[in-house]
């Protein structure tokens, strides 16, 4: 789900630092090349890489299953990568086809990351790697009764639970007091399921035959998931702190050979401040028209947050949101929407709800009736909350913002976006991702939908879509701040909450996913701002013949690249580019 290398001067290009003015396009695309054996060669190397990753992923009968959890399994990984990149760059990319070299360069990031990663000594450090049932909720009490063979899966993640848990009690050492910390926070939510509500599902709905062996393996697996929760919190020797930095070498390294961009961690800082400052002056504008000479931006969203649902009725409000801005793609013809396809919203799973202050898309599923079916994850107050958390909770899900982000993770966004990408034609961009493009476009979408019109007669939808860029500007600043040590973990909270209003729940939900996941905080104000500018690009090179609607899909039809590499693939579709 990674991705790089390009050249520097091209990355440079992609985020508007060279100037590009591309030719009038002629009628038709270049015609494809004839094979050649490079290409041939290319095709075979996608076949047998796509088969290694799939035979990597496969069940296994015996203790094999267990070997990808041990911290040898990454230096293995590792190994296997750099012997792929030898055959790999072995290949002649000047005798492959614009789409091929395309994906060469993409196959290329994501093997550089798997030997790079090692440095990041997961098996050592993460103590969420051990947590294997991530699913389990979905599978048991998601919008459909498992069947006997899923009951049977569902069985055999349980049996092997306990067994990976005790591989983390052995393998752990020293990982970030957070994430332990977060860890334990998961572990009990699965002990919780699994005490109350698992087996009231299995009674009710695993056949008879089936119903003893479920309810053994899910209380081993309750009871492993107890003494780990314990041995996190009150046995394991934690790390600094801080140990969950990145540092600089590695953020920088993600952002130019995974993302292809041209930044480093100092001047993604300098650039989040100046888009900062710029929506600041926005909001500013924003709340005069709303209320000229009253209340400020801050003001109205302190109000604008007492508008909320009801506790238990953020699901239902949440698919109404999403229902209008649908409507709106139907009615207007704004958009493609491929046959085939639902969105559903669940509530979101425990282990997701301490990273997941709104909720988010959990991705496509291909259910029994052979539709692809979006899973929207949506953060309802649960009954553990305190009276304090409850009142966070409601106010952070006010309805402007959750006319927001209903378009941003599901039509046009997230779910749309994930739609196009089971359908692309290249084996390569189906099987993985890069974030600079998902959150980007998802962003894109929030303002596309406001030039729309989605927002014409709600307020509250207006306002809430600028605080929300100004939330993602603050993530520019804030991820590579953290992440070099300029700005500690208190004080990123702290950020949120006075530069962008957020609750202080939120705003630590926000900051426990930066520690994870270095360089992807950016990647929604980068993105958006290269999508718009190539539609730019593209809307002047072809003058009146311009149409959105074919750009937007042409966008999505490129599927999930990096930016740089997105560029390039949109102009060629276009034909102007190679």
């Amino acid at each position: 789900m990674r991705s790089r290398i390009l050249m520097v001067a091209a990355a440079a290009c992609a985020l508007g630092a060279c100037a590009r003015n591309p030719s009038p396009a002629p009628s038709l695309a270049p015609a494809p090349a004839a094979a050649t054996a490079d290409s041939v060669a290319f095709e075979r190397f996608v076949s047998d890489y796509a088969e290694g990753r799939r035979g990597q992923n496969a069940p296994l009968d015996s203790l094999g299953w267990l070997h990808q959890y041990e911290a040898s399994a990454d230096a293995e990984s590792a190994g296997r990568a750099e012997g792929l990149l030898a055959r790999l760059r072995a290949i002649d990319t000047t005798r492959l086809t614009v789409p091929q070299r395309i994906d060469w360069l993409l196959v290329e990031s994501w093997l550089k990351r798997t030997v790079y990663d090692t440095v990041l000594h997961t098996a050592a450090r993460v103590p969420g790697r051990y947590l294997t049932l991530g699913n389990l909720t979905w599978r048991v009490a998601g919008d459909q009764p498992p069947t006997p063979v899923e009951w049977a899966g569902v069985r055999t993640d349980l049996e092997h639970a306990p067994r990976v848990m005790a591989l983390g009690r052995a393998q752990l050492d020293a990982p970030p007091p957070l994430w332990v910390r977060l860890a334990a926070q998961t572990a009990h939510s699965y002990s919780t399921f699994l005490a109350e509500e698992f087996p009231n599902r299995v009674n009710a709905g695993a056949p008879d035959s089936m119903k003893a062996g479920l309810l053994a393996a899910g209380e081993a697996a309750r009871a492993a998931l107890v003494a780990y929760e314990l041995f996190l919190r009150d046995t394991l020797s934690y790390g600094a702190e801080n140990s969950w930095m990145s540092g600089a070498d590695y953020y920088d390294w993600v952002l130019r050979d995974v993302n292809f961009l041209p930044f480093t961690a100092q001047t993604m800082i300098a650039e989040g401040r100046r888009i900062h400052a710029a929506t600041r002056l926005a909001l500013d504008s924003l709340a005069h028209r709303l209320q000229p000479g009253g209340s400020s931006w801050h003001e109205l969203a302190d109000r604008m947050d007492e508008r909320h649902p009801e506790p238990g009725h953020i699901i239902e409000a949440y698919r109404q949101a999403s229902a209008k801005v649908h409507e709106l793609l139907l009615h207007d013809s704004l958009i493609t929407i491929p046959p085939g396809e639902r969105l559903i919203f669940v509530p979101t799973p425990p282990q997701l709800r301490e990273t997941y202050a709104w909720g988010g898309y959990g991705g496509l599923a291909q259910l029994r009736d052979t539709t692809l079916t979006g899973r929207f994850f949506v953060t309802d107050v649960v009954p553990s909350m305190s009276p304090e958390e409850v009142r966070q909770k409601l106010r952070t899900q006010s309805n402007g913002w959750i006319s927001v982000i209903a378009l941003h993770e599901g039509y046009p966004g997230h779910h749309l976006q994930a739609v196009y990408t089971r359908r692309n034609p290249s084996r390569v961009r189906r099987m993985g991702g890069n974030t600079y493009y998902g959150e980007g476009w998802a962003l894109f979408a929030e303002h596309w939908m406001a030039r729309a019109g989605l927002f014409a007669d709600n307020p509250d939808g207006q306002l809430a879509q600028l605080q929300m860029r100004l939330w993602r500007t603050a993530r520019v600043i804030i991820d590579p701040s953290l992440h070099t040590g300029e700005m500690t973990y208190r004080q990123a909270v702290q950020f949120f909450v006075d530069e962008v209003g957020l609750e202080r729940t939120a705003a630590e939900a926000e900051v426990n996913r930066f520690t994870t996941w270095p360089t992807q905080a950016p990647s929604y104000i980068v993105g958006w701002l290269e999508i718009e500018r190539l539609e730019r690009d593209v809307k002047a090179a072809l003058g009146p013949k311009f149409s959105e609607k074919v750009f937007v899909e042409k966008v999505l039809e490129a599927g999930p690249l990096p930016l740089a590499l997105l560029r390039r693939s949109v102009l060629f579709a276009y034909g102007l580019g190679n």
